[in-house]
């Protein structure tokens, strides 16, 4: 079971993540190539309102990309994993090539149970940022308040 999320922006246009269980750790890198922290807000969302039983997350990196991918498994439960390419899985389709993924984190855990770790990951962003700096930090971006705020509420009901 997922039990740690914690979203930094350690520059203009750069941000880490970690995702923690209790058999494995992971941390990366990603640019403001995309936007994660929205995708993922708006995927769990739908999957908790049931408008989806698949969800990808893009963090794209100066190559390569990590993607989270959350699927449900029944009504409650939800599978978690992140694969690291070497490079954009859009590029590869493109030039009609292959990319190396690689299976870098699995879990799973009760659907609320995860929204309500990334919510606390979140949360705590929140405390270290205004929204003008999570702007100015994040470039292209601004934080996704409207999303956050329904997904909050859709996870208390």
């Amino acid at each position: 079971m997922t039990t740690n999320f914690n979203y930094y922006l350690t520059g203009t246009g750069w941000a880490e993540v970690f995702f923690t269980n209790d058999k494995q750790n992971i941390r990366f890198d990603f640019s403001y190539l995309s936007d994660p922290l929205s995708d993922l807000i708006e995927g769990l969302c739908r999957l908790i309102n049931n408008q989806s039983d698949i969800e990808k997350i893009i963090f794209a990196e100066e190559p390569g990309e990590h993607s989270l991918i959350i699927s449900k498994q029944d009504k409650d439960t939800v599978k978690i994993e992140i694969f690291w390419s070497d490079e954009w899985e859009e590029i590869s389709k493109a030039y009609q090539t292959t990319s190396r993924k690689e299976l870098i984190y699995s879990d799973i855990n009760i659907l609320a149970n995860f929204i309500s770790v990334v919510c606390f990951g979140i949360d705590s962003l929140l405390d270290r940022l205004s929204l003008a700096e999570y702007k100015e930090k994040w470039h292209l971006f601004e934080f996704p308040v409207d999303s956050y705020k329904q997904l909050k509420q859709l996870l208390n009901r």
